[in-house]
């Protein structure tokens, strides 16, 4: 055996499926994951990897894994997606329970209300052209536009009643101009022109919260001839070839990723052949290449795309292995330079170790490393961070430059559902905080730091205007979040229709600027829980203010607009989870009294409103509005 095959797929494979022989399941599950996260693998391997995990998890499941039901329905055969979708995932970490519809039986599977244990977080459409194109009433384009668009609407009006789940939909494709051409087909009623119509149309008609995967867009990415097989088609109406199945279940767990947890938070990126050409400490800040030559001009287009993710709102930070006066001279004194200093977050640069870096920069965003992504040319930092901190995605950065782009979009971390105001604002929050913590250092106590920061909130009900917040923030906040819920947007709403639902959002400022909307509270009325008690279904807030008695202030606030409604009393739920861990005694610290544990490991509490006393808090100024 040569020496490089001792890491390929296929020895791997072969060690992961020794294991499970000798009914060691769990170990080849985790090994399985890890050939998924830390080898490209071919569409043939990828296949073989959903089917091993498929046979595995059937007799056995790793304890703490996420899982995430999701039902996969199409106008088309669907198997092998599902097959590719699940390895994907599972290379992340999240078990995706798939149940697979049967071909072309959207409507049949939907009205069908699904068992408890087995309901759907996601339900996934996959559509086909087979009705849009080819119809024997010779019906006009538009009427069959307008006929498939009512078709997906009543598909997704059945989702929101019979299932509660989040709806991921793929749109419409064409693989061929048609009879017209490539001209003529891309006018008027050519088949080209259909489908922009059509996606057009279910973008214009999608569901709040929905996300949509344009199968044109992606198809074209890689080119139709080897995205499409009519061979696959006409024997087991299933359209895609082996790449184009691949191809299509990354989209769709990006799709699923963004739905459930959201994007990625973080870019840490080096400096080195990764910002610019050459070495700024052997060269001076004047000698590095950005512009003017070809590899110049390529480092300069890098910058130009992480500077508008920057300002789409995703954090950046450095990690670089340089003296800092170095590091640092490129932003001060080259005017090539696209990226200011003021668009990082967070610089390290220093001789440590890479993963070290990431670790403080963790721990002054006060975010978790699985919300990191890592960009860094050099393959021995890359291979370093993969193993000392799994959780981190790490890029495979190509040699090229002109590639960098390319190699970073392709990766999908940063796919959301929707881009709100303060999503743009992140980014000078960061900085803001920045701010703050060196303001820290300057007082002798907690308490007279806490007191300087003059901090004032407004608490408002969940209403049309901050929804959409309140979703975004239900997908992706961990470290304070009690239960870890993720409701939908359909699912909110229904909470909040409950008669007595109280739901509450609390906004934060300071004098260093403002933290905008930061924590999320849904109580709602539960017969199970007794007379007169509203259960505390969510409560989560932004991990960037934490430890500044924000959530005592929105305990008081729901204490006396629960009093004031007539009830009684408060139940509070706490499950568990790997990142929650920082607010376990939360609710005993609140005073509430700790009762039995409820299902799936969920501890419950109990707090009496009449005994409840003000929690003392240094947030001044407190605006309760909406009544």
């Amino acid at each position: 055996m040569k020496p490089s095959d001792t890491n390929s797929p296929a020895r791997l494979f072969k060690e992961a499926s020794d294991r499970a022989k000798q009914n060691h399941f769990t170990e080849a599950l985790w090994q399985l994951g890890e050939i998924l996260r830390n080898h490209p693998l071919s569409p043939d391997e990828l296949d073989k990897a959903g089917k091993l995990l498929a046979r595995w998890t059937a007799t056995a499941l790793p304890a703490n894994v996420q899982r995430i039901d999701v039902l996969l329905l199409g106008q088309c055969t669907t198997a092998w997606i599902a097959t590719a979708l699940s390895a994907i995932a599972w290379g992340q970490g999240i078990l995706l329970r798939v149940r697979n519809g049967e071909y072309d039986n959207v409507m049949q599977e939907l009205m069908v209300s699904p068992e408890p244990d087995s309901a759907p977080k996601i339900v996934i459409l996959v559509s086909w052209t087979e009705r849009l194109f080819f119809d024997p009433q010779h019906r006009s384009a538009q009427q069959r536009i307008d006929e498939e668009l009512g078709f997906w609407k009543q598909a997704w009006d059945l989702i929101t009643r019979n299932h509660a789940a989040k709806i991921l939909q793929v749109g419409y494709d064409w693989t061929s101009p048609g009879p017209l051409g490539h001209h003529l087909s891309a006018t008027g009623d050519g088949q080209v022109a259909v489908v922009r119509r059509m996606n057009a149309a279910l973008r214009d008609n999608l569901p709040p919260g929905a996300f949509f995967v344009d199968l044109e867009q992606l198809s074209g990415g890689i080119g139709r001839n080897s995205f499409y097989d009519p061979r696959r088609y006409f024997w087991t109406k299933q359209p895609f070839s082996e790449l184009g199945v691949a191809e299509l279940a990354r989209h769709l767990w990006s799709g699923v990723r963004a739905l459930m947890y959201g994007p990625k938070k973080v870019l840490v990126l080096d400096l080195d052949n990764t910002l610019w050409g050459g070495v700024v400490g052997e060269t001076g800040p004047h000698g590095i290449a950005l512009g003017e030559t070809p590899d110049g001009e390529a480092f300069r287009a890098f910058q130009k795309y992480v500077k508008g993710l920057s300002e789409r709102g995703v954090v950046l930070a450095i990690a670089s292995k340089n003296n800092r006066e170095d590091a640092l001279s490129p932003f001060e004194q080259n005017s090539e330079m696209l990226l200011r200093l003021e668009d990082f977050a967070h610089i390290e640069a220093h001789w440590h170790p890479k993963d070290l870096s990431l670790r403080r920069i963790a721990q002054t965003l006060g975010l978790g490393l699985d919300s990191f992504v890592f960009f860094d040319d050099n393959p021995a930092e890359r291979e370093l961070v993969r193993q000392s901190l799994p959780e981190v995605a790490v890029v495979d950065v190509p040699v090229d430059p002109a590639d960098y782009t390319r190699a970073l979009q392709s990766e999908l971390w940063f796919e959301t559902v929707a881009l709100l105001e303060s999503d743009t604002q992140r980014a000078s929050q960061y900085q803001q905080e920045l701010k703050r913590r060196q303001s820290e250092i300057q007082f002798a106590s907690m308490e007279e730091y806490l007191k300087s920061l003059e901090m004032t909130a407004v608490i408002n009900p969940i209403d049309e205007t901050n929804i959409h917040r309140v979703v975004q923030l239900l997908s992706k906040t961990n470290q304070f979040n009690a239960t870890t819920r993720r409701h939908g947007l359909e699912e909110v709403r229904g909470m909040l229709s409950l008669p007595g639902a109280i739901g509450l959002t609390l906004s934060l400022r300071d004098r260093f600027g403002d933290h905008g909307l930061v924590s999320v509270l849904i109580a709602i009325p539960d017969a199970a829980c007794g007379p007169q008690t509203l259960r505390i279904d969510t409560w989560l807030m932004s991990c960037r203010v934490i430890a500044r008695t924000a959530e005592d202030f929105f305990f008081n606030a729901l204490v006396e607009r629960a009093s004031k409604a007539g009830w009684e009393a408060l139940q509070g739920e706490f499950i568990p989870t790997k990142k929650n861990e920082l607010i376990a005694g939360l609710y005993e610290r609140l005073g509430f009294e700790r009762l039995t544990h409820g299902s799936e490991s969920t501890v419950l509490y109990r707090q009496t409103l009449a005994l409840v006393r003000a929690v003392p808090t240094f947030i001044q100024g407190e605006e309760l509005n909406g009544g």
